[in-house]
Formats: C-alpha cells, sequence, structure tokens
C-alpha cells in the first residue's frame, strides 16, 4: 500500500537534503506551485526537466445524471490542469 507524500513531508526532505530553513523551502515550493498555475491559465505549458509537463486542458460539455433521481443533466465545459510524467518518472 502506498504512503501519502504532502508538501510538508517534501518541504521536511528539501530542507534536510540541502540545509536551507524550512520557511524558505516553504515559500520556494509554494512559489513554484503558483507560478505553474499561473502560467498553465495563461495558456502556457510549463515543462519541468525530469518531472513532466503541467497544462491547462478543457473537459468537453457533457450529459450526467443525477444519482438521486436519475434524471439528466448538463454538465458545462470545465478546465483543469493536466499533468504528462516524463519517461524517467513513470512507473
Amino acid at each position: 500500500m502506498a504512503k501519502n507524500f504532502s508538501k510538508s513531508n517534501l518541504i521536511d526532505a528539501v530542507a534536510n537534503k540541502t540545509g536551507f530553513a524550512k520557511t524558505s523551502v516553504q515559500e520556494m515550493v509554494e512559489a513554484m506551485i503558483a507560478e505553474i498555475i499561473i502560467q498553465a491559465a495563461n495558456g502556457s505549458t510549463v515543462n519541468v526537466t525530469g518531472l513532466g509537463r503541467f497544462r491547462q486542458q478543457t473537459r468537453k460539455a457533457r450529459e450526467g445524471r443525477n444519482p438521486a433521481t436519475g434524471a439528466t443533466v448538463q454538465i458545462p465545459e470545465s478546465q483543469y490542469l493536466a499533468f504528462k510524467p516524463t519517461k524517467p518518472t513513470k512507473a
């Protein structure tokens, strides 16, 4: 069974490996995440060499069903952040 590795675990691990203070590492990680989200939302593809590619994609509008009533509902088009790993990171 896989264990969860949270953002705080990542910050702790990077701080231990680099010797930087946890607060500095936390600021860097949060800035990196925020910049990926901003750039992808603006239509850019964000390539992180050795990790993968982030980009915003569109999920088409579709018809769904309300599980409680069985009634048909229209699900509108939506945007999501997609991640495609590079070959070395694929399991």
